[in-house]
């Protein structure tokens, strides 16, 4: 009976000690929540803290350091998923080429211009098909959610590099925040 009073009352300050809590911290925890006004919905902070995340994880990808070569990408599209369909997010993207570009990551990538643009250009300027058209490997993709309740709307916006040789995803960051609205 003695030892297994003592093997109970080890394992218990075991378990104090290792700071187990009794209750996990959820996920929802840990996403911001800050005041906004209705209808701005995302603001400039949100477009420079979700973008430098991005460029972070992008240039920090083994995908882009470790290719032996440049990596081509190919923006692509934000898709809008949220409640404001006319919302325009494509600024998202261009500051993320912005900041690559302006970054030291640009020894290991190139970005190209999308085929419809660049056929659409050509045939403006005159010009025929390319002859040698660098091919993109990877097409960044993002796509935009919100979660409109009452007076919060809790917004995810997911980016991801797809490689276009196998259709692969790789991650390339996320950002969550929680708006409360007065």
């Amino acid at each position: 009976m003695m030892i297994r009073w003592m093997t109970v009352s080890m394992l218990a300050v075991l378990l104090l000690a290792s700071g187990c809590r009794s209750e996990p911290r959820s996920r929802a925890e840990e996403v911001e929540t800050r005041k906004g006004d209705r209808g701005t919905g995302l603001s400039s902070a949100d477009l420079t803290h979700a973008t430098d995340m991005a460029v972070e994880k992008i240039a920090a990808l083994p995908e882009i350091r470790q290719t032996g070569g440049r990596t081509v990408i190919v923006m692509d599209t934000v898709l809008n998923r949220t409640s404001d369909p006319t919302a325009d997010f494509r600024i998202f993207l261009a500051r993320i080429r912005a900041s690559l570009n302006q970054s030291g990551a640009t020894e290991n990538l190139v970005f190209v211009e999308s085929r419809r643009t660049a056929e659409s250009i050509r045939a403006r300027e005159g010009q025929g098909v390319a002859a040698n058209r660098a091919l993109p490997q990877y097409a960044l993709h993002a796509t935009f959610y919100d979660m409109p309740r009452g007076r919060t709307n809790y917004h995810l916006l997911e980016f991801n590099l797809v490689n276009l040789a196998n259709d692969l995803i790789t991650p390339a960051g996320s950002y969550e925040v929680k708006i409360s609205y007065p």
